[in-house]
């Protein structure tokens, strides 16, 4: 999933390190406050991670993040909203995954951003 833009279709199962860009993202002059995805997860017992967001650097600050383990399994998908800083303008957005464990712990199906 590294370095890779999603064109339709869930992405993953994917793992710490791995993550989502997107170009030219246009959240407008109303600041952007939450996102909202479409995960999943059939990790393994004791395996979770954090899906953040991050724009122009796959390294940048993180704006926002939610945490996730096991859904039921890899399709078996959920929406969580998580709270982010503020963000106006056009930007390269970044979904990077990070978890203390080199195992696979989620699939994305969907990213929005709301005001």
């Amino acid at each position: 999933m590294q370095g890779t833009s999603a064109a339709g279709g869930a992405v993953g199962p994917a793992g710490n390190g791995d993550y989502l860009r997107f170009d030219g993202v246009n959240f407008g002059s109303t600041p952007a406050t939450q996102f909202k995805a479409q995960a999943a997860s059939g990790a393994a017992g004791g395996v979770s991670g954090l899906v953040e967001v991050r724009i122009d650097s796959p390294t940048g600050p993180v704006l926002g993040s939610f945490a996730i383990a096991n859904t039921g399994g890899w399709t078996t998908f959920r929406n969580v909203l998580a709270n982010m800083s503020a963000v106006t303008g056009t930007h390269t957005v970044y979904v990077t995954l990070t978890s203390g464990q080199p195992a696979d712990f989620v699939s994305l199906d969907w990213i929005t951003f709301a005001h």
